[in-house]
């Protein structure tokens, strides 16, 4: 995975998250993940910043972040916010599986809709995973495979081979339960409004039963 895919996508990517949908969807999924990632102490790694919309939320809540993402661009996005909001963050602009020989030891490993991405993803999670302080927490949220969203995305990617998502790969939550990291994963569900959702009063009705494919998992793994 290169730079060039997700650099041209830099400046409009926050924009989606203005709209009513998007503003639902970031909420559905920042509860799930707030919920399910306990770390054991300040340090955390975020793997895939891209434009900061959980830095942002992780400085804000005091940790202390070492933000990586492969794209300068989107990079650069999220430090000018950073910067107006006076928070900080250690930077690195690179190919994750590129610095992990480099990293040190974190109380909480944090992620999401990044290793859709990630070749191997089950090889670099492993990795990480030895990056955590014992009683750490690793937590990543991707978009599910063969679900109404997934399919979405797969079909955007057919119509737009331009689009980031050709290079995507959705996984099912008995995928992500078959990943060898230490022990299987705790898997939260969310989304589970299809993405053509035109009345938000529906989507939240929809959200709250929790009926049909969830959209979004969260997978978390605890350092033994």
């Amino acid at each position: 995975m290169t730079w060039e895919i997700f650099d041209p996508i830099a400046a409009q990517y926050d924009s989606w998250y203005a709209t009513e949908l998007g503003h639902l969807v970031d909420q559905v999924e920042r509860k799930l993940a707030k919920s399910m990632f306990q770390p054991n102490g300040k340090r955390i790694l975020e793997v895939g910043s891209g434009t900061g919309l959980y830095t942002v939320r992780l400085a804000q809540e005091g940790y202390e972040l070492t933000a990586v993402d492969i794209s300068a661009e989107m990079t650069s996005q999220a430090q000018s916010k950073m910067l107006e909001l006076g928070l900080q963050a250690e930077w690195l602009v690179a190919d994750i599986t590129e610095v992990l020989p480099r990293l040190g030891k974190f109380n909480g490993i944090f992620s999401l809709t990044a290793f859709e991405f990630i070749p191997d993803p089950e090889k670099v999670l492993r990795e990480l995973y030895n990056h955590l302080e014992p009683g750490g927490c690793m937590v990543i949220g991707v978009i599910a495979g063969g679900s109404p969203w997934g399919d979405f995305y797969k079909q955007s990617a057919l119509e737009n081979p331009d689009s980031v998502f050709t290079y995507a790969t959705f996984y099912t939550e008995e995928e992500v339960k078959n990943w060898h990291i230490d022990g299987q994963a705790e898997i939260g569900k969310a989304l589970y409004f299809p993405p053509n959702t035109d009345m938000l009063a529906q989507a939240r009705k929809l959200e709250e039963e929790k009926s049909g494919k969830p959209g979004f998992l969260v997978a978390k793994w605890v350092k033994s």
